[in-house]
């Protein structure tokens, strides 16, 4: 069975009209691809750069600027021949055809597979991209007469030598690692490729296509059954790749989606699981979804926009929520992939706006708290989950907030995976907004990858009831110096978070509290607090200092590397506050965003708690109170920070009491009683 075929000059008149800046982009790397000048600046380049490497002569596809081997991995993915085929295809000029050619031909002169090779141009993952970006960029040039019969001869010969290179290198690293799926969509889409191209399009067998077609279906069959094995073993049961990183997460997903359009177009049928997993995954990309579409920072993750990856799986996987986060109308690389008929049949698809505005995803340690699906919503994401291997961060108890659409705390990404100092800090938690010990790491880097203490989350709790959202993660990375630390965040709508750490142990320790503010605003300290000036929100923090003596602590702003793509590097204020003293100690701050340009309309106190039962006022350590104003409403919080019992059982303020460690009311709603969290 033939794949249908795309009408190529439909699709470069739709882009023409719909995405014209996307076609001077392509024009300009497959240009820069002609005169051989490589520049990596596709929003999904694992690892983009920010200056362009230029060849006078030959190609050295072993090129590594900088000492980063990245580069010579993103150049030999050959994701810029797709580049070369949409150039010709809007252009009609053969020298991208001929620049294919030519590099195509290079490309498999100089790297032959052998000891050397496996480790840079051909490791596994390299060549499972290759699979998709070759068979991609060769339907461009399907009718082009520089792509001669030898030409094409050689490309077969090139996908079967891929293709017979990943059947025979499965390991069980790939079985658990997103390189299995990045290796396998090749495989399959190679394997799919071949059934149909192994013969020519007019009944005869080409010389160089004995046998090919039958390989593809070995491939196709195999790669199948890799992935769903991979797949179940990968992915967990909230939708998230277990490595916890939404770039990842987000490869991982592109590929299952990749091997789903091929099998639609191919006529192969499918094991459902692979379907039911790309719906997950697409789902928890919806989840964490910031309001302005890019994914979150959090582990080895760049600010990447979302929506093409919604618009590809809404078509596919037939799904109106996933239609509402993706493009108007087929993205610019999506109507190549499918087709003029697939562009009028997204245009007529029903869009609905998820009804849901909390997604607890306890598997994977994800909490998203927002206050609509508009650009200019409020968005709460909380992390309390496992590391995720090399390409997780030392991130447990993180937050991500924005407030009207706008970062205010965010996540301090990763820059560049060279072993070294930054590359260290930006993976440390001090590049997070956590708490801490001491200033110290509870998990050290041995290495660009590999790590030394690993520890595990605790105590995740979570809670919402009307407008009030509890969430509560633990670890155990401080119980070598005998510190257990915990984080309680009560949500108050979506605009007052209440960020409770509580440092329980022995001795005397420097707690404190970091927070990662976004570099396109300014911060101000003052003595209660600081606050957050943006272009469309600003936030106070207020910082409840103890009501009982207790050390020395303090509070300092400071500039500090944060990283939104790869090779891209710049510096955000970041503000710790800090406390020494004896154990027990609890740190709280108020976080309440507003409009920009309006008066801040909050104000914060302490109140004092009681147990009515004795009339005992508790100390600090037992538990703790606060008022917060917005000049319409007045929101009592109560924090016990022991168990409830004797007579910290029945506790509270200013006549209003109740059972539980985390309550909270309205005082200006007539009768209202205190809504408990936490028991």
């Amino acid at each position: 069975m033939e794949m249908q075929k795309i009408d190529m000059k439909w699709c470069a008149r739709y882009c023409r009209e719909f995405w014209p800046e996307e076609c001077a982009h392509i024009l300009r790397i497959a240009d820069d691809a002609v005169e051989q000048r490589f520049l990596f600046d596709l929003p999904w380049d694992m690892e983009q750069t920010a200056e362009a490497v230029e060849f006078a002569g030959d190609i050295d596809w072993q090129y590594m600027p900088k000492g980063d081997p990245e580069f010579i991995y993103q150049f030999n993915r050959h994701r810029y021949w797709i580049c070369l085929g949409q150039a010709y295809a809007l252009t009609g000029d053969e020298k991208y055809a001929a620049c294919f050619v030519g590099q195509l031909t290079s490309w498999l002169e100089e790297n032959p597979i052998n000891p050397g090779t496996v480790k840079t141009t051909w490791r596994t993952i390299e060549a499972g991209i290759r699979g998709e970006n070759w068979v991609k960029a060769m339907e461009y040039f399907r009718d082009c007469p520089v792509v001669t019969e030898e030409v094409r001869e050689r490309f077969l010969h090139g996908l079967h030598l891929h293709g017979q290179y990943l059947l025979d290198c499965r390991v069980p690293f790939s079985d658990k690692s997103n390189w299995g799926v990045l290796e396998n969509h090749g495989l399959f889409d190679i394997g799919a490729y071949l059934m149909e191209h192994g013969k020519d399009g007019r009944g005869g067998s080409l010389s160089a296509g004995t046998g090919l077609a039958e390989a593809g279906e070995t491939y196709v069959a195999e790669a199948l059954v890799r992935l769903e094995r991979e797949l179940a073993i990968q992915v967990m049961d909230d939708g998230v790749h277990w490595e916890q990183s939404p770039m990842y997460h987000n490869e991982v997903l592109r590929c299952v989606l990749e091997v789903l359009r091929m099998a639609k177009r191919r006529g192969i049928s499918l094991p459902p699981a692979l379907t039911g997993q790309a719906r997950a995954m697409a789902l928890a990309d919806l989840a964490w979804m910031k309001p302005d579409r890019t994914q979150p920072c959090g582990g080895d993750s760049d600010r990447t926009d979302l929506r093409d990856v919604f618009t590809l799986a809404a078509w596919l996987l037939k799904d109106e929520e996933l239609r509402f986060a993706g493009y108007e109308r087929l993205d610019f690389d999506s109507v190549w992939d499918l087709g003029e008929e697939a562009a009028l049949e997204y245009r007529s698809m029903k869009s609905k706006a998820p009804e849901r505005l909390f997604y607890p995803m306890e598997q994977s340690g994800n909490w998203c708290l927002r206050s609509g699906w508009g650009w200019d919503g409020d968005y709460l994401h909380f992390k309390c989950g496992s590391l995720g291997g090399g390409h997780g961060h030392f991130d447990k108890l993180h937050m991500d907030l924005c407030v009207a659409g706008e970062d205010v705390l965010i996540d301090s990404g990763r820059y560049t995976y060279v072993d070294g100092s930054l590359r260290r800090q930006l993976k440390s938690s001090c590049a997070h907004n956590v708490p801490v010990v001491d200033w110290q790491e509870y998990t050290q880097c041995a290495g660009s990858w590999e790590v030394k203490g690993r520890t595990a989350p605790a105590a995740r709790d979570w809670c919402k009831k009307g407008p009030y959202t509890f969430l509560q993660g633990s670890h155990l990375g401080y119980l070598p110096a005998g510190v257990l630390v915990n984080r309680r965040i009560l949500s108050i709508g979506s605009r007052i978070h209440v960020i409770a750490d509580e440092f329980y142990g022995a001795g005397t320790h420097v707690c404190g509290q970091v927070f990662h503010l976004n570099p396109a605003g300014s911060v101000e300290l003052g003595e209660d607090g600081f606050l957050y000036r943006g272009a469309r929100a600003e936030t106070a923090f207020y910082r409840l200092k103890p009501s009982e003596g207790g050390g020395a602590e303090g509070m300092e702003l400071e500039e500090t590397p944060v990283s939104f793509h790869y090779n891209q590097l710049e510096y955000a204020p970041c503000v710790s506050l800090w406390r020494e003293a004896p154990l027990f100690v609890s740190m709280i701050t108020v976080a309440a965003g507003y409009e920009a340009g309006d008066p801040n309309p909050y104000t914060v106190e302490r109140v004092p708690v009681t147990a009515p039962v004795t009339g005992r006022q508790l100390g600090d350590g037992e538990a703790e109170g606060l008022r917060i104003r917005d000049g319409r409403h007045s929101w009592l919080v109560i924090l016990n920070h022991l168990e409830t019992g004797a007579d910290g059982e029945y506790i509270g303020a200013d006549g209003h009491y109740g059972l539980g460690r985390v309550m909270v009311l309205d005082e200006t709603e007539p009768g209202s009683r205190l809504t408990v969290l936490q028991w």
